[in-house]
């Protein structure tokens, strides 16, 4: 794991080469998979940071890259940690 500003959030994977930040998602559901990708959509327009997705009918995959090839930074992590608390608040 690489040294970093912050902690990589929970949930997530790390990678130094090239500078990432990704995790899978699962749910049950295509209607939960659907609020998601619309939850994501939105946190991407506010941020301005649009990782890559790919999807299925119950999953997700989030890849986070660091900006222009260099390190993922503070935003790059808030976007992983509040789509991972989203994720979560919506298993519960």
């Amino acid at each position: 794991m690489m040294t970093t500003e912050s902690p990589v959030p929970a949930g997530w994977t790390e990678s130094e080469r090239p500078s990432l930040l990704h995790r899978r998602f699962e749910f049950d559901t295509y209607d939960e998979t659907r609020r998601f990708l619309t939850f994501l959509e939105e946190l991407s327009k506010e941020l301005g940071l649009y990782p890559d997705l790919a999807f299925a009918r119950t999953h997700v995959r989030v890849t986070v890259n660091g900006p222009d090839g260099g390190a993922v930074g503070a935003e790059e992590r808030e976007f992983a940690v509040r789509a991972g608390a989203y994720s979560a608040k919506e298993a519960v």
